[in-house]
């Protein structure tokens, strides 16, 4: 739902903001109050949420709770049980999400440069920016016996830089200010989206190559991502005599584990490993792999 539009909101005329942007000779510095924007932050989070795979969502055609003639900076009193009750009920839902407070601040310049010298003199170079600052406060509340309610603040700013030859066509190539009010909104809705979803996040993983001819026949079966394969080759070489190889390999089978999902199954392999013969890579492995069994 929606609490942030006050009357102060309205959906702003993608022209009449141009018409200001030149008037002021493309340097803004004021803070815009769309409603469009503030709904677009509201649909933002909602395909977030949903295309995390966690989560179902429901965003009302009816969605906006109005604040009259409130600020938009005024901290609206928490909504009661019953509220949160008959909105939860009403739509199936498990909890309810409430923009509290939006708003954005457009603010813009320009600068003349100069690219390059000729025989005819130097070629001038125009470039503008804008930047969009957006802020706002959302509260979580979760209906049951009591109330429980949680509240979050995201703030950040996107901006664009554009260069040309003249202050025309650097212009033209610049979005619109309600284009960048939206691509603000945008992100604002997605940033928000990041407290509560769960997201991927990228780890690189290293993997000894042996030397040994059928050992490494298992890199093969790793580019195809079949780590089972892999794994029952390497385990034919696990209590190898030679420590340097005995320790690869179950390095090798530390990581097989892990991608299978097997933490402790990895971290066990990995101990293996250091003590097979102490390397670098298998004690920082098995602080990695700790840290991951903490936070699961």
């Amino acid at each position: 739902m929606n609490r942030s539009m006050t009357d102060s909101f309205s959906n702003l005329n993608q022209d009449s903001l141009e018409n200001l942007f030149i008037q002021k000779k493309l340097v803004l510095d004021q803070l815009l109050l769309d409603s469009l924007a503030a709904d677009t932050t509201l649909k933002a989070l909602g395909n977030a949420m949903y295309e995390s795979g966690r989560f179902d969502v429901m965003i009302p055609q009816l969605r906006n709770l109005t604040n009259g003639n409130l600020s938009h900076l005024t901290k609206s009193p928490p909504l009661r049980l019953p509220e949160v009750n008959q909105i939860c009920n009403e739509f199936k839902a498990d909890a309810l999400i409430c923009l509290e407070n939006f708003y954005e601040h457009v603010s813009s310049s320009y600068q003349i440069g100069y690219d390059r010298m000729t025989e005819y003199g130097s070629t001038k170079e125009y470039t503008i920016f804008i930047q969009i600052a957006y802020h706002s406060k959302w509260k979580l509340y979760q209906p049951g016996e009591k109330l429980k309610v949680a509240g979050f603040e995201v703030k950040d700013t996107i901006y664009w830089e554009r260069t040309g030859t003249t202050l025309q066509e650097t212009y033209e190539k610049l979005p619109t200010i309600k284009e960048a009010l939206l691509s603000g909104a945008v992100e604002n809705g997605q940033a928000f989206s990041g407290y509560i979803s769960p997201g991927w996040q990228e780890q690189k993983r290293s993997y000894f190559i042996t030397n040994n001819k059928e050992a490494d026949k298992a890199i093969g079966f790793i580019n195809d991502n079949n780590w089972k394969e892999a794994e029952n080759i390497w385990m034919k070489f696990a209590n190898e005599v030679s420590t340097a190889l005995r320790s690869q390999v179950q390095y090798n089978l530390a990581l097989s584990a892990e991608m299978n999902g097997d933490l402790k199954g990895a971290v066990q392999w990995a101990e293996k490993s250091f003590k097979s013969k102490y390397s670098k890579a298998a004690e920082d492995y098995i602080k990695l792999l700790n840290n991951r069994l903490k936070r699961n």
